[in-house]
C-alpha cells in the first residue's frame, strides 16, 4: 500500500435528521465523505452559535462534523466508510491554469484550527481517510467510487453540485440541504430534475457555466438555463458546434469565443475516476472505534453531547458509565441537533389563569416573591402596532405561569389594573429577555414595568458581545434545552397562525417556558459576572438601568416638519434631474445610472476609463471605485453626487414620512443595545447615526427634527473630540494632555507640531484632523495617503512626525494590542470586554485588522460607557427635579432634549453637569471634558 494515497483515521459529517436510508438492495453500502467541504458547511453554520471549549478551542465544525457522521451510523449502518480530503499540495488543476481558485480566500484560521483534532478524532474512530499529492477529494471520490462500483452501492455524502457527474444507478449523492439535519438523497433523476441536465450530460454542463468557487470561467453569457437547453437540444457540445448556425446571434458568439478555451475548461471541470488508489474494499470497512482514546479526546474538546451518542452509533462499544466515560461538563455546544437538547417543558410546572380569581391569587403569591421573571406574548414584533396576548411571570426556576387574554374569561384592561401593584412594584426585581420590548407593550396600556433588575440578552451581550443573544441560542449555549420558536408555535407560510388562534395548552407552555428559561438563564448568567465584578457592575450601573431610559425615548418618539422634507424632496429631484442630464451629456447617451452594469459599460468600455475592481457580474462602480477615478474625468464627480443625493433622498427625505407613526404622529426609532461589538448604541427604523452633519442635503433633513410643541426648543449636548481625550487618558501623553487642559483646538495643536510652524493653513488642520483621528483606528501611509490625495511617502513622514512628537499614545496603543494577544480581549476604562481571538491569527491581514480593532475599542467603547452613563444621569435627574423636559434621541456623542423654554437655562446645567460627571465616572480623570450646548427650533439649529 503506498502510504501517500491511503492512511487509516479520517472521517466527516455534517447534520443529517430524519433523512431515509437509501435504498441498497443486497450489495452492501459505501459511504464516501466528501471530508472538506462538509467541513466547511459545519464551520459556517456552527460559528456563530460561540463553540468553544473553556479554553477558546473553536469546536463548531467538528461538533457538525461529528453529528453528521454518527447519524449516518445510526441510520445506515454503512459495512465500509472512507473519508477523502484535498491534497495539501497544489493540483494538477493549478498546473493547467494558474488562476484556479485564485479567487478563494484563506480559510478561516478558526476552522484550519479544528482539523487536526478532527484526524485525533478520526484515528480514534478508525475511519480512513483518502488523500493523494496533487489532486482533490473529488478526484479520489471518483476514483474510489468507479474501483467499487461493480461490489457496492454507493453513497457520496458531499455538498458539491459537481459530484453529481459521477452518478448512475449505482452511485447516488446526499446533499446537505438547507435544512441543517437533512440529506438529499439524488439519483439520476434528482440531478435532472434539479440541473435541467442527465448525470451523463453534466460535466458539460460545468464545462458550459463555469464554476465561479473555483475561479473557472465558463462560456460568456451563458448560464444554467441556457446550458441545460443547449445540451437538451443537441445532446453535446460537439454537436452544439456543429449545428451553431441555428443558434441565436448571442449564443453563437459566446460558443465562437469560447471554443479555444474549451479543452481546458473540460479538463479543469472534469472529475478524475483514473487514479491509480492502492486501497481494497477490505481496508475500508467499518469497525469498532478506539473507546477510551475516542472518549478522552470527547473530553478534552468538551463535546458532550457526541459522546453521548456513540453507544447508539457504536451499540458494540457499550454503554458509557464509570469516571473514563463520562465526558466533559460545562461545554458549549451552542446549535445542537434539535434532538439533542431537553425541552422545558419537562418536569416544569407550567399554567394558565384564566379568572379574575386566580388571577387575584396568583398576584397575591407574587407580591411576597422579591423576584419575577416576566414576558409578554403580542401580535406584532412593532411595540405600536402590538396587541397583548398576554403576560407570562416566573418566580422560581422550572415554574410559570400564563395570564392569557386570548380565549378566557380576563377582560385585559381589569387584568392590567390587577396586576398594576406586582409589575409596577419597585421592591420586586423584574427580570427578563430583552426587557424593553415588554417595557414599551405594556407602555401602551398605560402600565410601567419596573425596576428592570437583570436582562439576560444584555448580560450575555456584556459577557461576550460578539455571541448570540436571542433566547434560542441562550437556551441551547447555557442551559442545554431546545426553546419553541414562534414560527413552531404558528406555523409557517400560508397556514400561518394568529397567536390567539394557537391551541390554548401550546400558547401557555410556548409563554410559560420564555419567563421561566429567563429566569434559568439569569442565575447562569449571575454565577459568570460574579466572577468578573467589573463586568457585573457594568451590567448593574450602566446596561440594566439604561433599559428604561431608551424605552421612554422610543415611547416618546420625535415630530418631524413633513413640509420641509415634501420641499426638499422637491428640490434634492430636480438637482437629480439636471444631474442626470449632464451624466447622459458626458456619456454621449442615455442609459440606466442606477444600473451598475449600464454605468460599467459607460465607465470602462465607452469611457475607456480604467478599471480598478472586479465583481462576480463585471467590474466595480462603488463609491471607493468613483472616487479613484474622479480626477480622470468629470463625469465621475457628478456620478459621485448623483449617488449621494440619490441615497439621501431614498434613506430619510422620502422615507422619514412614511416612518411617521399614525397614531401619535411622530417617528419611533429603535435604540439597540446589543449589536456592536465595541459597546456603542446603534438605531434603526431609521438609523440616525448616518445622518450626515458636514453636508448640506444632510443638514437640511436634520432641520426637520422640531419639538413637538411649538413653543417648546430642541436641545443639543455634544461631547466635544471625546475619543481623542479618552485617547489622551489612556495614554498619558504629555502633550496630549496638556493641550486639552489649556483648552486649545486640538487640531491645530497637532498641525503645529506635525509641521513644525505656528502659521497653520486649513489644509493643514484638515490633514491634521484625518491623523488624530486616523491613528486612533491604527491607519498606516497607505490609508492615509488616500484619505488626504497625498503621495504615500508624504503620508508616512507625516505618521513618522505624529510618532515623534506623540510617542506616549502610540506606545499605549501598541500596549493595548500586546496586551489583547495575551488576554484574548481588551477592555475599555471601565471594564467591557471585547474578545478577539484574531490577534493571533497567522493571517498576516486578519491580524492586522484585529489590530486595528484592538487599539480603537478601548477607546471608542470608552465612549461608549460615557454616553450611556450621561444618559441614565440625565434621565434620573430630569425626573427629580420632575421638569417636563424629556431626551429625545442620542446620536454617536449627541444627545438631543426638547425643553420648554422657562427650563432651557436650567436643562443646561443639568445636563453639561450630568455628561461631565459620566466621564469622570466611566474613567477621565487626567483630562478635561468639553460639552457643547446649543438649542434651537430645530436639531441642526441645536447642534
Amino acid at each position: 500500500m503506498n502510504d501517500r494515497q491511503f492512511s487509516m483515521f479520517g472521517g466527516d459529517g455534517d447534520s443529517v435528521r430524519e433523512t431515509p436510508p437509501p435504498p441498497s438492495g443486497d450489495r452492501p453500502e459505501l459511504f464516501l465523505i466528501d471530508g472538506m467541504a462538509l467541513l466547511y458547511r459545519a464551520y459556517f453554520a456552527l460559528l456563530r452559535a460561540g463553540m468553544k471549549t473553556r479554553d477558546g478551542q473553536p469546536t463548531g465544525a467538528l461538533f457538525g462534523f461529528l453529528s453528521t457522521l454518527l447519524r449516518i451510523y445510526e441510520t445506515y449502518h454503512p459495512r465500509y466508510l472512507a473519508a477523502a480530503f484535498d491534497s495539501r499540495e497544489k493540483t494538477f488543476r493549478h498546473d493547467l491554469f494558474g488562476e484556479y481558485k485564485a479567487n478563494r480566500e484563506a480559510p478561516p484560521e478558526e476552522m484550519t484550527g479544528q482539523i487536526e483534532p478532527l484526524f485525533e478524532l478520526l484515528r480514534a474512530l478508525r475511519i480512513p481517510i483518502l488523500r493523494t499529492p496533487g489532486y482533490e477529494a473529488d478526484d479520489l471520490i471518483g476514483t474510489a467510487a468507479r474501483q467499487f462500483e461493480k461490489e457496492c452501492s454507493i453513497y457520496i455524502v458531499s455538498p458539491d453540485k459537481d459530484l453529481a457527474q459521477l452518478v448512475h444507478d449505482g452511485v447516488r449523492l446526499l446533499r446537505p440541504t438547507k435544512n441543517q439535519n437533512e440529506l438529499q438523497l439524488m439519483g439520476p433523476e434528482e440531478v435532472r430534475e434539479q440541473f435541467g441536465v442527465p448525470p451523463e450530460q453534466f460535466t458539460q454542463f460545468l464545462t458550459l457555466t463555469g464554476d465561479t468557487s473555483d475561479n473557472i470561467p465558463g462560456a460568456q453569457g451563458i448560464g444554467p438555463k441556457t446550458a441545460a437547453s443547449l445540451l437538451l437540444r443537441f445532446g453535446s457540445i460537439e454537436e452544439a458546434y456543429r449545428h451553431i448556425g441555428e443558434l441565436t446571434p448571442k449564443a453563437r458568439k459566446s460558443l465562437e469565443e469560447f471554443r479555444p478555451r474549451l479543452e481546458l475548461i473540460t479538463d479543469l471541470v472534469t472529475i478524475r475516476t483514473d487514479l491509480e488508489l492502492e486501497v481494497t474494499l477490505d481496508e475500508l470497512a467499518c469497525t469498532t472505534p478506539e473507546r477510551r482514546e475516542l472518549l478522552e479526546l470527547l473530553g478534552r474538546l468538551e463535546l458532550k453531547t457526541i459522546a453521548s451518542r456513540l453507544p447508539l452509533a457504536f451499540p458494540e462499544i457499550g454503554p458509557l458509565a464509570g469516571s473514563e466515560e463520562r465526558g466533559p461538563t460545562g461545554e458549549t455546544e451552542g446549535d445542537d441537533p434539535q434532538e439533542t437538547l431537553g425541552d422545558p417543558r419537562d418536569g416544569a410546572d407550567y399554567g394558565m389563569i384564566s379568572t379574575e380569581e386566580e388571577l387575584g391569587a396568583f398576584v397575591s403569591e407574587m407580591l411576597k416573591k422579591e423576584k419575577i421573571a416576566v414576558d409578554t406574548e403580542t401580535t406584532s414584533l412593532d411595540t405600536f402596532k402590538a396587541e397583548l396576548a398576554g403576560i407570562s411571570i416566573s418566580a422560581e426556576p422550572h415554574s410559570a405561569r400564563f395570564i392569557s387574554f386570548a380565549g378566557t374569561r380576563l377582560e385585559r384592561t381589569r387584568s392590567i389594573e390587577i396586576l398594576r401593584p406586582l409589575l409596577e412594584n419597585p421592591a420586586i426585581a423584574k427580570t427578563g429577555q430583552n426587557l424593553k420590548y415588554d417595557i414599551l407593550v405594556l407602555k401602551s396600556y398605560g402600565l410601567e414595568l419596573q425596576p428592570v433588575a437583570f436582562d439576560t440578552m444584555l448580560a450575555s451581550y456584556v459577557l461576550d458581545p460578539d455571541a448570540k443573544h436571542n433566547l434560542d441560542d441562550l437556551a441551547a449555549a447555557h442551559l442545554r434545552l431546545r426553546t419553541t420558536k414562534y414560527d413552531e408555535l404558528t406555523g409557517t407560510g400560508k397556514n400561518r397562525l394568529h397567536i390567539y388562534d394557537v391551541e390554548p395548552g401550546r400558547l401557555t407552555d410556548y409563554a410559560c417556558q420564555d419567563a421561566d428559561v429567563a429566569l434559568q438563564l439569569e442565575g447562569v448568567f449571575e454565577q459568570s459576572l460574579e466572577r468578573e465584578p467589573r463586568l457585573l457592575e457594568l451590567c448593574r450601573q450602566i446596561e440594566f438601568p439604561l433599559v428604561r431610559v431608551l424605552a421612554a425615548m422610543e415611547h416618546r418618539g420625535i415630530s418631524i416638519d413633513l413640509k420641509h422634507l415634501e420641499e426638499t424632496s422637491t428640490a434634492v429631484g430636480s438637482q437629480l434631474e439636471l444631474l442626470t442630464e449632464k451624466i447622459h451629456a458626458a456619456a454621449g447617451t442615455t442609459f440606466n445610472i442606477d444600473s451598475p452594469k449600464q454605468l460599467s459599460n459607460i465607465l470602462f468600455n465607452v469611457l475607456g476609463l480604467p478599471t480598478k475592481k472586479t465583481t462576480k457580474t463585471g467590474f466595480s462602480t462603488n463609491v471607493e471605485v468613483l472616487e479613484e477615478l474622479a480626477p480622470l474625468h468629470p463625469i465621475v464627480g457628478d456620478l459621485l453626487d448623483y449617488r449621494s443625493l440619490q441615497k439621501l433622498k431614498s434613506t430619510y427625505i422620502d422615507a422619514l414620512p412614511k416612518m411617521v407613526n399614525p397614531r401619535t404622529g411622530k417617528v419611533h426609532t429603535s435604540f439597540n443595545q446589543h449589536v456592536t461589538a465595541t459597546g456603542r448604541l446603534s438605531s434603526s427604523n431609521p438609523n440616525l447615526q448616518n445622518i450626515p452633519i458636514r453636508t448640506a442635503l444632510g443638514r437640511e433633513i436634520r432641520k426637520a427634527f422640531i419639538p413637538t410643541e411649538d413653543r417648546n426648543l430642541l436641545l443639543s449636548a455634544d461631547y466635544s473630540q471625546i475619543e481623542l481625550r479618552i485617547a489622551a487618558e489612556i495614554s498619558k501623553d504629555p502633550k496630549l494632555i496638556e493641550a486639552f487642559r489649556n483648552g486649545e483646538d486640538i487640531h491645530l495643536a497637532t498641525a503645529r507640531v506635525i509641521f513644525d510652524t505656528e502659521e497653520i493653513t486649513s489644509d493643514m488642520r484638515r490633514k491634521a484632523k484625518e491623523v488624530n483621528f486616523g491613528v486612533l483606528y491604527g491607519i498606516q501611509p497607505f490609508g492615509l495617503s488616500k484619505r488626504l490625495n497625498i503621495p504615500r511617502n508624504e503620508a508616512r513622514e507625516i505618521i513618522d512626525t505624529y510618532r515623534q512628537k506623540y510617542p506616549g499614545l502610540f506606545e499605549a496603543l501598541e500596549q493595548i494590542v500586546r496586551e489583547g494577544r495575551e488576554n484574548g480581549f481588551v477592555t475599555t476604562l471601565l471594564g467591557r470586554r471585547r474578545y478577539l481571538g484574531d490577534l493571533t491569527s497567522r493571517n498576516a491581514n486578519v491580524q492586522k485588522a484585529a489590530e486595528r480593532a484592538a487599539m480603537n475599542t478601548p477607546i471608542q467603547g470608552t465612549a461608549a460607557d460615557i454616553i450611556k452613563c450621561a444618559m441614565n444621569l440625565c434621565s434620573e435627574r430630569i425626573e427629580t427635579a420632575g421638569m417636563r423636559s424629556q431626551m429625545l434621541l442620542q446620536v454617536h456623542d449627541e444627545l438631543v432634549f426638547e425643553t420648554p423654554p422657562e427650563e432651557k437655562e436650567a436643562l443646561s446645567s443639568l445636563v453639561e453637569t450630568a455628561m461631565t460627571e459620566a466621564a469622570a465616572v466611566c474613567g477621565l480623570r487626567n483630562v478635561p471634558v468639553t460639552v457643547d450646548i446649543g438649542t434651537g427650533k430645530n436639531w441642526l439649529e441645536a447642534h
